[in-house]
């Protein structure tokens, strides 16, 4: 009997319904079967167990003691099922996880949080809110990247993430960045350098995460050259909007920092190319919840119809 195949529960259904109704008929009728079908899968679970389950009357059916006692386990898998049935039903009321997005600070604080959370007042930003088109789950923020369920990864233009395994990447564009300064700067120079190379005679602003992207190293042999006392380190880009807003030397951030303070100035002089690439990774096992992959969905849309990242 160990090698007898139920197929999709049919059998304990029918054995069930045998039982309840009394009659191979009414059972049919009460499965949408024919009766000859019920006669032939009650036969062949009677020579699996080698006994009748059934008397066969002119006026119905019966259980016999063998019968009985399997009709007896069908009735407790028939309410495990409901059970499972039930819960299965459940699961599309039970709320959405929350979902941690994983980026830089600079990127979380300007961009992310605004646009996913909503901004104050007439603050521009440089990705449509309006393209976010189903309700969001819970959020949560992390600039420690491994703990996220999507995370937003720099690297030097040409390179790929330093991820492995099952990992889905996607590159969303391009992050420009050009050098600015604060207009309490820009008013108080006598004159104003004519190329890039002429920044260095000013005290410049850098940051440690700039350093390693190589599609940064025009910035940071500019910053190499120049004395130690005249350049201002920033931990963070909140902490290098406030040195540019005060005047304190010039730094670069992306293109698109004007939309957030117009106390930000830029140099009329052509840089050099200095941006790094943008990429939007989550684990696929993440993105098999529907939550998450619905945000990831989103926000590469986003990103990739900005014009900013392109």
């Amino acid at each position: 009997m160990g090698g007898f195949p139920l197929h999709d529960w049919n059998d304990v259904r029918l054995l069930l319904a045998c039982a309840r109704y009394g009659s191979f008929a009414r059972a049919a009728i009460a499965l949408g079967v024919d009766q000859a079908t019920v006669s032939r899968r009650i036969g062949l679970l009677e020579s699996v167990v080698g006994r009748p389950l059934f008397h066969r009357r002119r006026s119905g059916a019966s259980p016999t003691p063998a019968g009985l006692l399997l009709v007896e386990r069908a009735m407790a898998v028939h309410s495990a099922v409901g059970d499972f049935e039930l819960a299965l039903s459940g699961l599309e009321r039970i709320p959405s996880q929350t979902v941690t997005v994983g980026a830089s600070e600079g990127m979380l604080a300007y961009v992310l949080i605004p646009v996913l959370l909503g901004t104050p007042g007439t603050v521009k930003l440089p990705v449509d809110s309006r393209l976010i088109r189903h309700e969001l789950p819970p959020l949560a923020f992390t600039s420690t990247l491994p703990q996220s369920d999507i995370a937003f990864v720099a690297t030097a233009a040409g390179d790929l993430p330093p991820v492995g395994g099952a990992m889905r990447v996607r590159r969303i564009g391009m992050m420009r960045f050009q050098p600015v300064v604060g207009k309490v700067f820009w008013e108080n120079i006598s004159t104003s350098p004519q190329s890039f190379d002429e920044l260095s005679s000013f005290t410049l602003l850098d940051m440690p995460l700039y350093q390693p992207l190589k599609s940064l190293d025009t910035w940071n042999s500019l910053v190499s050259k120049v004395e130690a006392g005249n350049v201002i380190m920033a931990s963070n880009t909140k902490a290098m909007h406030k040195l540019i807003v005060e005047g304190r030397g010039v730094g670069i951030l992306p293109s698109y920092s004007n939309l957030y303070d117009d106390r930000f100035v830029s140099f009329d002089f052509s840089s050099p190319s200095l941006h790094v690439a943008l990429w939007l990774v989550a684990h696929e096992d993440k993105l098999r919840e529907p939550s998450v992959r619905s945000l990831y969905d989103t926000l590469a849309e986003m990103f990739l119809h900005s014009p900013w990242f392109r």
